[in-house]
């Protein structure tokens, strides 16, 4: 089930009133019931009433007309105050709803308002049910397949909206990317954390930090402040690009993460990578490399990004270092995509396969191997693992019992490969209620 959903909003205010997922290969919404987190569902089933009494019109593609366009509901399950058992199912509710206006001083603002108390009202801590974190509004004229504009508001509820994964308290606004499984995403990051050596400088280019999301800023920030004190690092994010002149970006790290779009990587940065060998022989033999010019930096997108780039930690960042990654962690959401950028990196001889593991993020349905783990790092042998022993078919048994999927812990299933490398696929799924 669920922890993040994003929901269109369609029919009338009255029935039918689809609030749900886009049928596959089409734009008609399917309404969806009992398929999240149980106090998404109880969310979900709130607003509706809330649409219904209130007559907030949902949006018309078609038209472009109506006022209710999409709703995100996210889950979380941070409350210190609760023994960790108690935690997800007494978790709250993250409420924003994408309006069809350009901001606030629009003249349906009051039916936006409206909509927001009766959430508070009914779902808030006031009632008796409590499931309401907080309720945020975004601001969306657009007539494109893009769900959220660039303006925010916060409603009602705690403005701070915290989860605790990979070992540390992080920080997302309504606008962060976040995982539907996020015990599945945990589990993702631990893993990842046994790939990256002890006292190694890492560029993640997932979200250095270089992120293309400037929302994220002001969340990377706040988590820094709750890192623990033993955690004695330099720290960085960047708001740029990538795909433009990558180099910069992974010049001074000895590992990268990458976690691209369904697409895979950009191809600017895959040739970069593919090439990263005889580009470390050169920077090495250059008196002085022309990488390691900051003072004298003038091409704008750089200039940009170190203009809006946060410094945390007290340790110098190694901006001016040659040296380049020789370990690469690539986190794919798109399994077609993947195979051909390891295609490519294993077809250029600089790379081996040394790993990978498979994270279910979504039991129960056909997407078995929704997110693949994989560790690639510079040839020390000829110890590899082909692309083809990837293509392991794994059996999934679940229990099926009253129509529940009845999976309240995981299990894992390793398949050995040669030369003492394995793939793993591991099944992650959070606890279900049968009633």
């Amino acid at each position: 089930m669920a922890e993040r959903a994003k929901l269109a909003v369609r029919g009338s205010s009255m029935k039918p009133l689809e609030i749900g997922l886009y049928e596959e290969g089409h734009h008609n919404v399917v309404d969806i019931p009992h398929s999240h987190h149980p106090n998404i569902n109880a969310a979900v089933e709130l607003l509706r009433q809330g649409v219904t009494k209130l007559n907030i019109e949902p949006y018309d593609e078609d038209e472009g007309t109506g006022e209710l366009r999409y709703v995100q509901m996210a889950v979380t399950t941070y409350n210190t105050s609760l023994p960790a058992p108690e935690r997800y199912k007494n978790s709250k509710v993250q409420v924003s709803l994408v309006w069809n206006s350009r901001n606030e001083n629009s003249h349906n603002f009051e039916k936006l308002n409206a909509l927001a108390n009766f959430l508070w009202r009914n779902g808030g801590p006031k009632s008796d049910v409590r499931f309401i974190h907080s309720v945020w509004a975004n601001f969306q004229t657009s007539t494109n397949n893009i769900i959220f504009g660039n303006r925010w508001r916060h409603l009602l509820g705690e403005s701070g909206f915290w989860e605790h994964v990979g070992g540390i308290d992080v920080s997302l606004s309504p606008s962060s990317f976040g995982q539907a499984n996020t015990r599945a995403f945990d589990n993702l990051l631990r893993k990842l954390q046994k790939y990256v050596p002890y006292g190694a400088s890492v560029t993640d280019l997932s979200v250095k930090c270089v992120e293309v999301n400037k929302e994220s800023k002001l969340s990377f920030e706040k988590t820094v402040e709750r890192l623990p004190n033993y955690v004695d690092s330099s720290i960085s994010w960047h708001h740029a690009d990538t795909s433009v002149e990558p180099l910069s970006w992974l010049m001074g790290s000895e590992v990268v993460v990458v976690d691209p779009p369904r697409k895979g990587l950009d191809a600017s940065l895959l040739d970069v990578l593919q090439t990263i060998s005889s580009l470390e022989r050169k920077a090495k033999s250059a008196p002085e490399s022309s990488y390691s010019k900051v003072k004298d930096e003038k091409r704008p997108w750089v200039l940009r990004a170190m203009k809006d780039s946060v410094q945390i930690g007290s340790k110098p960042a190694l901006e001016d270092s040659e040296s380049l990654p020789q370990t690469l962690i690539y986190i794919s959401c798109g399994w077609e995509s993947f195979k051909e950028d390891c295609k490519s990196l294993l077809s250029s001889k600089k790379w081996r396969l040394e790993k990978a593991h498979g994270f279910n993020f979504f039991p129960g349905t056909q997407r078995y191997c929704s997110f693949l783990f994989s560790c690639i790092s510079l040839p020390k042998s000829a110890v590899s693992i082909s692309l083809e022993c990837l293509l392991v078919q794994i059996v999934i048994t679940v229990v099926v019992k009253s129509k529940q999927w009845l999976i309240s812990s995981y299990h894992e299933e390793s398949v050995e490969l040669p030369n003492d490398s394995e793939f793993s696929i591991h099944v992650y799924s959070m606890p279900s209620y049968v009633h």
